[in-house]
């Protein structure tokens, strides 16, 4: 009986153990984390630093491994590498919107090549990056976020990471926050291992992080006092590793969690004073080369992959005279892109020919300055930039025939085609150039209308014509000094094509189109112009413009009284096309008169001065008046 008892006992003991053991044998994941933060870290502000690893032992698919949750402003973000399915190694940064939205507040700025940028949304909304780098197991990555202002209202955040496998940085995305100089915040820098799909799969999975590091805006490093691991229930770990310095933090499985929930470690080993992959940039090649078209020296620059990623560019440029006079710069570009690898010189006004030179330095993310990269170039042909002055008024003559723009006819009607004309006092060959941009309108002095490529039609000797200012491409045009005095007019729809005098021609009358040309190459004379300006007084030109001074033609009264009538003593031997032309250009009243005392009504005009100008089939007559 006894023995019927034991054997009984025994039975009942070994199925109770059995049941305790596969209930602790059950995978799991922790309701929360695991999380690992540095603590106690006194320089941020400026930028955070922190490196990790995963290795093939404890990979598995559907992990996040993120290496950098931090707070900029009011808004907070994340960085870090990922393991997808079907083999995808990635990296992500992504930054939270203030409030849910349909559109993300923040914007990109860059993304290096292969990048997939998007909104995200499930906890909360924001801006995603995704880059498919791949990175590898067992290697080790730095991580970095660095923030700066340009000065417009908004806070650039750059992430970059360093691969110890190939020992090369790399710029991957720079992100646009809507806040004015935004800083980082607080005294912590925080991690985790994420299993993002813990339904499909509780297999245990781990990351390595160690070195994590602050800066602030004077350059000044600081390191955790402690980093502590915590995560809420469920199977988890962390333990040092590599000699005490680095930390496990291992996520799922069927270890039992920590005591207390929670582990910190007070004496990791994170030797320096800043991060060892912090090597001072290097300039490695600097390459000028002369603009012509706007008179500058552009200038681009490499540098070494192996040092430390570029935040600004100082880039500088010298005679020969001032680089031997204690190298001092003659003009400066200064600018913040972590990306930018050219800029442009505008040489300074009346540059001569002559051998110049330009030197690049750089500021790294670490705020540490470059040496100081430099070159040379003989520049033998320096020409000077268009200076339009915005309130005269332009002929615009062929070099080829030294004939002028003119409306056909001289016509103030919509349409009318361009042609070419010999030199004349009519105010239909004068021309304002109104700047857009880079570029130019040609507005005609006496209807108002702009030089218009019909269309945008771009083909090979499409007529210009004057049409109703609208500011669109195919209204605008880009000067391109060719010479000292004559310069290539170019259409904004088209960087090979220009104004052209067909054949050279020299009739008068023959229309003005446009044609082939390359705006960086050589140009003909029929595709060379002159702007020659108006004076001031248009109606006192020395270019046998007949006017009030010839006393050809009287005014009174003047200055007339607002609503009065203006009277004009003409030759009486023609008939003449009257018109009467406000301060702008424009033509405001056109009548056909006898010579003799011509009657012109100033009912409806403002107050301010007027010019008019009488054609006759043998003679233009000008003048000016004034009304109070």
């Amino acid at each position: 009986m006894k023995s019927k008892f034991n054997t009984l006992f025994l039975l009942l003991f070994l199925a109770v153990s059995s049941l305790q053991t596969m209930k602790a044998q059950t995978a799991s994941c922790p309701s929360w984390g695991p999380y690992l933060e540095g603590f106690d870290m006194a320089n941020s502000g400026e930028l955070w630093y922190s490196e990790a690893m995963a290795d093939n032992t404890c990979k598995k698919v559907n992990t996040y491994y993120s290496t950098l949750n931090f707070s900029l402003g009011p808004r907070g973000g994340y960085a870090g590498i990922q393991y997808k399915p079907n083999e995808i190694y990635n990296n992500i940064f992504s930054m939270w919107d203030l409030q849910d939205s349909n559109v993300p507040q923040c914007t990109t700025e860059y993304v290096a090549p292969n990048t997939y940028v998007d909104g995200f949304g499930g906890e909360g909304t924001g801006l995603h990056t995704d880059n498919p780098m791949p990175w590898t197991p067992g290697t080790w990555y730095a991580t970095v976020v660095r923030r700066w202002s340009t000065g417009d209202g908004k806070t650039r955040i750059g992430f970059f990471m360093y691969n110890y496998g190939t020992q090369k940085w790399k710029h991957y995305v720079t992100i646009i926050t809507p806040e004015n100089d935004a800083k980082f915040t607080g005294t912590k820098l925080g991690s985790f291992v994420e299993n993002w799909n813990a339904t499909a799969s509780k297999a245990t999975r781990c990351g390595y992080f160690r070195n994590f590091w602050s800066m602030n805006a004077q350059g000044n490093w600081s390191k955790p006092a402690r980093y502590t691991a915590a995560a809420g229930t469920g199977s988890w770990g962390a333990e040092t590793a590599f000699n005490n310095t680095a930390i496990k933090v291992t996520s799922c499985g069927t270890t039992p969690a920590p005591v207390g929930s929670s582990v910190t470690f007070n004496s990791i080993t994170q030797d320096g004073t800043k991060p060892s992959t912090a090597l001072p940039i290097t300039v490695t090649t600097v390459t000028p080369s002369y603009n012509a078209g706007n008179n500058s020296m552009n200038v681009s620059w490499a540098s070494s992959e192996t040092t430390s990623p570029q935040l600004s560019y100082k880039v500088s440029l010298y005679t020969e005279a001032s680089w031997g006079s204690g190298y001092t710069p003659v003009a400066v570009v200064t600018g913040i892109r972590p990306d930018q690898r050219s800029a442009s010189v505008p040489l300074p006004a009346n540059s001569q020919p002559g051998k110049y030179y330009v030197s690049v330095v750089l500021e790294d993310i670490f705020k540490q300055t470059s040496n100081f990269g430099y070159n040379s170039l003989m520049v033998s042909n320096i020409v000077q930039p268009v200076t339009v002055d915005p309130n005269a008024f332009y002929r615009i003559k062929c070099v080829g025939s030294g004939q002028y723009i003119t409306p056909a006819n001289y016509s103030s009607a919509v349409n009318t085609k361009m042609v070419q004309q010999p030199l004349n006092s009519n105010l239909e060959q004068q021309w304002k150039l109104e700047k857009t941009g880079n570029n130019y309108i040609i507005i005609n002095r006496a209807s108002g209308l702009a030089i218009d490529v019909p269309a945008s039609n771009v083909t090979n000797g499409t007529s210009l014509v004057q049409y109703s200012k609208h500011g669109g491409n195919n209204q605008q045009w880009v000067l391109r000094p060719y010479t000292s005095n004559t310069i290539v007019i170019g259409t904004a729809l088209s960087n090979m094509k220009a104004m052209d005098n067909p054949a050279n021609s020299q009739t008068a009358g023959t229309n003005i189109n446009i044609w082939d040309q390359d705006m960086n190459g050589a140009a003909g004379v029929n595709h060379q112009w002159v702007l020659e300006a108006v004076s001031g007084n248009a109606m006192k030109e020395t270019t046998n413009v007949l006017t009030e001074n010839n006393q050809l033609s009287t005014v009174y009264p003047n200055p007339v009284k607002q609503g009065e009538n203006l009277y004009i003593n003409l030759p009486e031997q023609d008939s003449y096309e009257l018109k009467i032309v406000n301060i702008e250009g424009l033509t405001i009243n056109s009548q056909n008169v006898r010579g003799g005392k011509a009657s012109v009504s100033t009912s409806g005009l403002r107050s301010g001065v007027y010019f008019y100008n009488a054609k006759s089939t043998t003679q233009t007559i000008s003048g000016k008046f004034t009304v109070q």
